[in-house]
């Protein structure tokens, strides 16, 4: 059974919420706004989140009796979905070409395995880092970013940006840049759900580039390589241990035996350490400083005095053609075009 209905009510008249006085989806503007949308029916669910989200969400559970409800507003290259859950319903959530933020608001929502509530911690899947949710009557918001924006928004901070923006863990970097990001969100969902805002294209597409810069601030990747879980309060000493002995030593020979020794853990905890705080593994996590640090030599380098050569053995990138692609992909040119410029 599905209902689009024509409500005039925001999501329980919360920070973060939208109107829903439309039906059907409003064209003809800089801010598109999608309909209430809302059902019972477990098969309804998963078409209908088929449809809205690549790749699919993959239902896991939904409860005899549960409903979900979903608004959303969307300009280019983002959208902001506001979700209530009605019962228990389950879901795995994935990313292609895109980052899916999702902002808990109120009731029973785990994220990850980690009970979230109040709007507090967002948690973040992106290609490669899925996302479990389960929600037993609670609301979040969902921010779907496209790829391209992203690199827009780094290429205004790296040069060059980054053609493949990868995230080092799913969570926020500190305590400062999630109050950032909340903040953030709730001010661009306000301009969004105005009338007057939504005809002004060029005020919509700098809101929507502030949101996400707020994003890449706010967690770890390598467009700022991560440093703060190093600060952050709230991540476990060992692990601190293990990431601070990798950015101490990422040019030299290290594995995760010599990291594992550093922390006096076995290679398996070390393992599952990273697992856990950031969903990679640490000889990844390593493989990825590394390039972040040959990147910023080749930034500031002195061509006259330097060779990609001699900055990939620097940061235990032995063979040079593998640097050299490895870089390319993530980057989007060569390694010596960026030492040239």
């Amino acid at each position: 059974m599905t209902a689009r209905t024509n409500s005039t009510k925001s999501v329980a008249g919360h920070n973060g919420s939208f109107p829903t006085d439309q039906h059907t989806e409003t064209r003809g503007s800089a801010v598109r706004h999608h309909g209430k949308f809302h059902t019972v029916d477990p098969d309804v669910a998963k078409r209908f989140l088929g449809s809205f989200y690549t790749p699919a969400w993959q239902i896991i559970e939904f409860a005899t009796g549960s409903a979900l409800t979903h608004w959303r507003c969307e300009a280019d290259s983002i959208a902001i979905d506001d979700v209530l859950i009605e019962g228990r319903i389950s879901c795995e959530i994935g990313a292609e070409d895109s980052v899916v933020v999702i902002q808990p608001r109120e009731g029973s929502l785990t994220l990850g395995g980690e009970p979230a509530s109040g709007g507090d911690a967002p948690v973040l899947a992106a290609d490669g880092m899925p996302c479990v949710l389960q929600a037993n009557t609670a609301r979040f918001t969902v921010v779907t970013f496209e790829a391209k924006l992203l690199r827009k928004v780094a290429a205004d901070r790296n040069a060059p940006a980054p053609q493949r923006i990868w995230f080092l863990g799913p969570r926020p970097r500190s305590r400062g840049v999630q109050r950032t990001w909340h903040r953030t969100l709730d001010y661009v969902i306000g301009n969004f759900a105005s009338a007057e805002v939504a005809e002004q294209p060029l005020v919509v597409a700098e809101a929507g580039q502030l949101l996400t810069a707020a994003m890449l601030e706010c967690f770890p990747s390598n467009v700022n390589a991560g440093q703060d879980l190093l600060t952050n309060p709230e991540v476990p000493p060992t692990f601190k241990g293990a990431v601070s002995f990798i950015h101490r030593h990422a040019g030299d020979g290290i594995g995760i035996n010599d990291v594992a020794a550093a922390v006096r853990l076995t290679p398996r905890a070390v393992q599952y350490l990273f697992r856990q705080q950031l969903n990679i593994t640490p000889t990844e996590y390593l493989r990825r400083i590394r390039l972040y640090r040959a990147h910023q030599d080749l930034v500031g380098g002195d061509r006259t005095t330097t060779t990609v050569s001699q900055i990939a053995q620097r940061w235990g990138f032995g063979h040079t053609g593998r640097f050299a692609v490895l870089y390319r992909e993530t980057y989007g040119q060569s390694p010596h075009t960026t030492l040239m410029q």
